[in-house]
């Protein structure tokens, strides 16, 4: 039963994400640092559902790292 509660929570997860790069398809571009001279780092063009996405998770996970690490000093 747990794994069926999983799974739908995993199905879910999918499908609003998927959602939310359909629904936000304007490309964007993420400019990382200011002009310096005549440089200027930026990430490629991509969806703004996307890099929403990327960044959710990235957070997700760094979180969870943060969570090990913490339990594993005490």
């Amino acid at each position: 039963m747990r794994l069926l509660f999983y799974f739908a929570v995993f199905v879910l997860t999918v499908g609003v994400s998927a959602l939310l790069v359909f629904l936000n398809q304007q490309s964007v571009t993420l400019i990382l640092t200011p002009q310096i001279g005549e440089y200027i780092y930026t990430i490629d063009t991509m969806p703004l559902g996307l890099l929403v996405l990327l960044f959710f998770f990235f957070g997700v996970i760094l979180g969870y790292l943060l969570h090990v690490v913490v339990n594993i000093l005490r």
